[in-house]
């Protein structure tokens, strides 16, 4: 198999573990289209800042979320309108709907 196909498929996969834990997903949801702070993130999911802070951490690194500093404040956003898996688009906005019919 062609190494630029492995390589792409272990991008991909890296990308997906972000998406294996609940926490990260409640936080893709929780920030929507919005730009929020930390603290604000961690009250909405009624979890520690430490454990906040690390979940969006790796949600950086990957990718998923991109943040800015104000101060002593950080703010975290989507980076991207849409979380490819494969090539088909997941839209935030339709996780937000379907959680909301959960809750």
């Amino acid at each position: 198999m062609d190494k630029r196909i492995i390589e792409r498929a272990q991008r991909q996969a890296e990308y997906c573990r972000v998406f294996s834990n609940t926490k990260r997903i409640l936080i893709l949801w929780v920030l929507g289209n919005e730009e929020m702070s930390v603290t604000d993130i961690a009250s909405a999911l009624n979890t520690s800042l430490q454990n906040t802070s690390q979940h969006l951490r790796v949600m950086k690194d990957r990718g998923v979320l991109s943040s800015r500093r104000e101060g002593q404040v950080k703010y975290y956003r989507v980076a991207d309108g849409n979380c490819l898996v494969g090539r088909n688009p997941i839209s935030l906005n339709s996780l937000h709907v379907e959680h909301s019919k959960i809750v």
